[in-house]
């Protein structure tokens, strides 16, 4: 019998890894059998019990990281098998249901990366306004897959989601109060810097890309955010405000306004004229791009010297391309931007992961 070492309980656990992925992954749940799970379970956790016995001293390095990666495994096919229960019990209707959870965690997601710890004022009250929307969106799809009859897993589910709608909306209705304070300086500094913002938001989303893969619904939010800015600088200066400076952000602000109210228009233009097919197909070559500069840039790479904002803008970008396949694919059945739906879904959430993998290696460095 040969003797038990950490690298045969972690050759041991990607076999298992290995088994998941050719039984269980990319497989219709309400399809799957949930007692291969509980014999993935029950071998993890011998071998586990292995591991401690052998001793971290003896075992020496590397073993408490594949402690805590067992750990995370038998979590992982834990939930996967409540999910699969549900999935039997809800029938076809789960994998649609999936969907929008999947969709409700990028919501989440949004939130922690734009909002979470970061002061009010200078805070993008559109997005927040977007992402209560899209939860509702979420929540009324959701109820309308299950109806009444909701397994309690995605029961909780929904809750959650009204939970985070309700959150959401406090902050609504806070962003404002809190960009509306100080003196008049220091509100008409602060429009200015949202204002700049919003500049960047176009450049990162809309300069130089294709038409026919942009959001038109972005663009309305920015130009409603530069309308809001633009409406606070004239009722500084109508409440007295003398300075040059917000007086010509006020003609800046006004410009854009315009430059981007004409290029909504020809987005809108060249969409109307192609079928959705075609649009749902350039959106998975957007995606493509995304992917390769993540490769580029990402992977392989020290976490601790990475750039997290740039994977933040990744992280929107291919949000905004998924977003759309979804959107799209309820008005018109596509296998292709469905599976391209599928694909972008599963690197979203690696790279949700890699996010806060990376802000912490790079947290514990500045320490």
């Amino acid at each position: 019998m040969s003797e038990t070492t950490v690298e045969t309980i972690a050759s041991r656990l990607t076999e298992i890894q290995e088994a998941y992925g050719r039984d269980y992954a990319g497989k219709d749940r309400h399809l799957c059998d949930p007692a291969g799970l509980d014999a993935f379970i029950s071998t993890l956790k011998k071998i586990t019990s292995e591991l401690d016995s052998i001793g971290a001293l003896t075992a020496g390095e590397g073993s408490a990281e594949l402690r805590a990666q067992l750990d995370a495994q038998v979590a992982s096919f834990e939930r996967e098998k409540v999910l699969i229960l549900s999935a039997k019990e809800m029938g076809e209707g789960f994998e649609r249901f999936a969907v929008e959870g999947a969709a409700a965690n990028f919501v989440f997601d949004r939130y922690n990366r734009h909002f979470a710890g970061q002061g009010r004022d200078t805070r993008d009250l559109g997005l927040m306004k977007e992402l209560v929307e899209e939860l509702r969106g979420i929540k009324k799809r959701m109820t309308a897959i299950g109806g009444k009859k909701l397994p309690p897993q995605m029961a909780n589910d929904v809750e959650l989601v009204q939970q985070n709608i309700d959150r959401y909306t406090i902050e609504e209705r806070e962003i404002p109060k809190a960009q509306q304070s100080g003196e008049q300086d220091q509100q008409a500094d602060r429009l200015a810097s949202l204002a700049n913002a919003q500049f960047a938001v176009y450049q990162t989303f809309f300069a130089g890309q294709s038409r026919l893969t942009r959001r038109p619904a972005l663009l309305v939010r920015l130009i409603e955010n530069l309308k809001r800015y633009r409406a606070a600088m004239f009722d500084l200066r109508n409440r007295g405000l003398k300075s040059d400076s917000n007086d010509g952000n006020i003609a800046v602000v006004d410009g854009r306004i315009k430059a981007y109210g004409a290029e909504l228009v020809e987005i809108r233009k060249v969409r109307s004229g192609v079928k959705l097919a075609d649009i749902m197909s350039n959106l998975g070559g957007a995606a493509n791009t995304v992917f390769q500069q993540y490769r580029d840039e990402f992977a392989g790479k020290d976490r601790s010297t990475v750039d997290l904002a740039a994977l933040g803008i990744m992280i929107d970008k291919l949000d905004e391309a998924r977003r759309q396949m979804e959107e799209l694919g309820r008005v018109e059945k596509n296998d292709m931007n469905i599976q391209n739906a599928r694909v972008v879904r599963e690197y979203q959430a690696s790279w949700v992961q890699e996010y806060a993998a990376i802000r912490t290696a790079q947290s514990a460095k500045s320490t």
